[in-house]
């Protein structure tokens, strides 16, 4: 079977054994295999495209899986019944697109469920958009994986869904979240030292630029960093990056 590499392998540790799964955007299913295969996973392998669900369906009859892995082909959550898998693993796309499948398949979600996502973009609509749908994020891992940043969420269903969050709440720790600033890893020290670096040569880049979308931009990215700043003064990481 494909080796997985760092960003796929956190998605897979984070799935709790002995589950029946849904994986949205299952792609060529391998993360689908590796949950059949070591963690005794039951396993939806969904995705709104027929190419890549044919190569799924051909590696997973390659590994002689296809007794635990069922494909199906279904735009996001649409074609899940409800109450059919205890956790739904979805990843490989942008945050906004994360989002509108969670709110669309809301009804498909129940209590206590487990959500592992993994969006390539727009974290912090995501951490905004899962709190006031009630849904908890209780672990979450930084790395780097083929030169590029991902953030993986390891996410339980509320008791209630929708549940009644004020907006304040909502938008608390969602540039960062609550879990690293309080579990500080190796690579999330890394991430918040190479961003700070981004931020302070974008803002530099801006002084230069002298228009009103200029200005609001460098306010903006000022902002995001004093929050950096922040966070790793909270963590005694030297402030100025060179």
């Amino acid at each position: 079977m494909k080796e997985l590499g760092k960003r796929l392998q956190t998605i897979v540790d984070f799935v709790k054994p002995d589950q029946r799964v849904a994986d949205v955007g299952c792609d060529h299913a391998y993360v689908s295999m590796e949950l059949a295969e070591k963690k005794n996973c039951t396993v939806i392998a969904m995705d709104i495209a027929e190419g890549p669900l044919a190569i799924a369906k051909e590696n997973i009859y390659g590994q002689m899986l296809d007794k635990k892995i069922e494909t199906r082909l279904s735009d996001g959550l649409t074609e899940l019944k409800s109450g059919e898998v205890d956790a739904v693993v979805i990843a490989g796309m942008g945050g906004h697109l994360i989002v509108d499948i969670l709110k669309a398949g809301a009804d498909r979600l129940r209590p206590g469920m487990q959500l592992v996502i993994s969006p390539h973009s727009d974290l912090r609509l995501v951490r905004y958009s899962l709190r006031k749908m009630n849904i908890f994020i209780e672990q979450e891992a930084c790395l780097s994986d083929a030169g590029k940043w991902y953030f993986i969420l390891n996410c339980t269903v509320g008791l209630k869904l929708p549940g009644e969050v004020p907006e304040e709440d909502a938008r608390a720790d969602m540039l960062y979240g609550t879990w690293l600033p309080q579990h500080p890893t190796p690579e999330f020290i890394e991430y918040l030292e190479w961003e700070a670096k981004g931020l302070e040569d974008l803002i530099r880049s801006l002084e230069k630029q002298k228009t009103p979308a200029a200005r609001a931009r460098k306010g903006s990215l000022q902002k995001q960093l004093e929050e950096n700043r922040q966070i790793r003064a909270s963590l005694n990481i030297g402030q100025e990056i060179t």
